[in-house]
């Protein structure tokens, strides 16, 4: 799924949406609704992260989750309402809502496109390495003072990462929820860099400018370079990254270039020894190591798997 066919894909009229009654009346007016997060996550391909589209043309009720919830507006605008407060996301928006706090959201409107993650909790028990602003965010939730957070990226490289997200969610394959995993820290360190509410944050914090360093050389960087830039030495600056990042230097910069060698091999014909190259590896023992470590494949099964999957679903939609 290129980005055209994503585009057209998340402005569709759905069928439950075309079955919508004009009529309906406000279901905000019912009893409040609690989603369970079992019952979210049940099924799907990552069992840490889930996408799925927001619905429009009539307005969600009061409910409220165990897991947490990151809306990401695509396009339009959209109001939530929480008992305190509320905000309106405008395109490139990310908003974060703490497990538990009943909220809703007014109607939707046919350009008002909105992709929700499903972030299990299971991203702080040792599952995924997250930011460490996250972390602090999620902690405050659960002594009972966490509140929404709205943080405006508008067209930044958030949206690069999140778009490649849902490509992967909406279009999947076998592989499809280890790439979303992969992606996902690289999304939070976009967030932070982009988000003019974390900039204060992004100021204090020279690990800003170590993460775009890596992000910009990512096929030859070094820690040893990286930390004589900055001035540090290259077992503190890890050992820092890990602590406010969630990941070491080489930690992130392999789920960097990992993300990006899937992407290779979905949507190129470059042989694997040019895929690796042009993902940062030189040894290829060691490209096929950790390529294996996260798909549980080879690079080549990989590709051919992924234009099974892409030939199948071309043939379903003829």
């Amino acid at each position: 799924m290129d980005k055209d066919r994503l585009d057209a894909f998340l402005r569709q009229i759905r069928l439950e949406e075309r079955a919508i009654n004009p009529e309906i009346q406000n279901r905000m007016s019912g009893s409040m609704i609690h989603f369970a997060e079992d019952l979210r996550l049940h099924g799907q391909t990552s069992r840490l992260i889930r996408l799925s589209t927001h619905g429009r043309f009539q307005p969600t009720p009061p409910h409220s989750h165990d897991y947490i919830e990151v809306m990401y507006l695509y396009d339009g605008s959209v109001t939530h309402h929480w008992d305190n407060g509320q905000a309106t996301l405008t395109k490139g928006d990310f908003f974060f809502i703490p497990p538990g706090m009943p909220h809703w959201t007014d109607t939707c409107g046919a350009g008002d496109i909105a992709v929700n993650l499903i972030l299990s909790t299971g991203l702080f028990d040792g599952g995924m390495a997250a930011a460490r602003w996250l972390g602090e965010w999620y902690a405050e939730c659960r002594k009972g003072n966490g509140q929404p957070l709205l943080l405006h990226t508008g067209m930044s490289a958030a949206r690069d990462t999140v778009c490649r997200m849902m490509q992967e969610a909406f279009d999947p394959d076998g592989f499809s929820g280890e790439v979303v995993e992969q992606l996902f820290p690289v999304l939070l360190l976009d967030i932070r860099r982009g988000s003019d509410g974390l900039r204060e944050m992004k100021e204090r914090n020279v690990l800003y400018g170590v993460v775009r360093y890596i992000e910009s050389r990512y096929r030859t960087v070094t820690l040893a370079e990286t930390a004589a830039h900055f001035g540090y030495t290259p077992g503190y600056l890890s050992a820092r990254m890990k602590r406010e990042l969630g990941q070491s230097f080489s930690e992130f910069r392999q789920s960097f270039c990992m993300a990006q060698a899937a992407l290779l091999l979905r949507e190129s014909e470059l042989p694997v020894t040019e895929v690796a190259s042009q993902s940062g590896f030189t040894n290829m023992t060691h490209f096929y190591r950790l390529f294996d470590r996260a798909f549980h494949q080879t690079p080549a099964d990989y590709r051919a798997s992924a234009q099974r999957s892409a030939k199948h679903q071309g043939l379903d939609k003829m």
